[in-house]
């Protein structure tokens, strides 16, 4: 009687102690990972695909054990935002972004995506950079890879619509080439009037604030979940 008194006696103990580092926040796992964090996402008009992609990603995240709430929002103002702090990390990035905020980042351990940097061009000489000569290019603002891509070329015009405007420019005549990714181009409109060359490959990473490194384990099991089903979802 006295044992049975005393096991009651010490599981009580424990489901108080529990209950106070429930209340306080204390149990470092999953309830530290309870927390919403607001990723941005590119913001681009008509296109359904990112739609599609955010919402993989947060089911892949929460069956990792982390929640995120996806924030559709233009990609130059993301920057802004992440230094404000009114927002916790970004979708995709090139390792660059660390250079573009003043707010201490982590990136995922694998990219998120790897894609190539298509030049899509009205002339068939146009192979590159330099081919372009007086022509005008297109690059989509906020993404400083194209700007490092398209350094030296004078005539470039930056996009704030993305490549969806981009392209209505290039059919428009508005511009005579335009700087894309892999996956953006895989989704527009017919092109085969046009040139396309891989000028390299881009890995984009998904990234966090530091303050958030607690986080860091359910978010890299989560990337690892969404590359899976990413894959299997571009393919079909």
């Amino acid at each position: 009687m006295k044992t049975t008194g005393l096991l009651r006696a010490s599981l009580t103990v424990v489901i108080v102690i529990v209950a106070l580092m429930l209340s306080f926040g204390l149990l470092p796992s999953a309830i530290a990972n309870e927390k919403c964090l607001r990723i941005a996402f590119p913001e681009i008009i008509g296109n359904e695909d990112i739609l599609k992609g955010a919402e993989l990603y947060r089911q892949d995240m929460a069956a990792s054990g982390q929640c995120i709430k996806p924030v559709l929002i233009p990609l130059n103002r993301s920057i802004v935002e992440l230094d404000h702090g009114s927002l916790d990390g970004i979708f995709g990035w090139t390792e660059d972004l660390t250079a573009l905020v003043t707010v201490p980042l982590l990136r995922s351990n694998k990219p998120v995506l790897e894609v190539p940097v298509f030049l899509v061009a009205r002339d068939p000489s146009v192979l590159s950079i330099k081919d372009l000569k007086q022509q005008v290019l297109g690059i989509w603002l906020g993404f400083d890879w194209a700007k490092q891509v398209s350094q030296g070329h004078e005539n470039t015009v930056e996009v704030s619509g993305g490549p969806v405007m981009m392209q209505k420019m290039l059919f428009a005549g508005r511009i005579d080439a335009m700087l894309v990714d892999g996956y953006t181009y895989s989704e527009m409109l017919d092109l085969t009037a046009f040139t396309a060359t891989v000028l390299k490959e881009n890995k984009i990473y998904s990234w966090l604030k530091e303050e958030h490194r607690s986080h860091l384990t359910t978010f890299n099991a989560g990337i690892d979940l969404y590359r899976q089903r990413f894959g299997e979802w571009a393919s079909n």
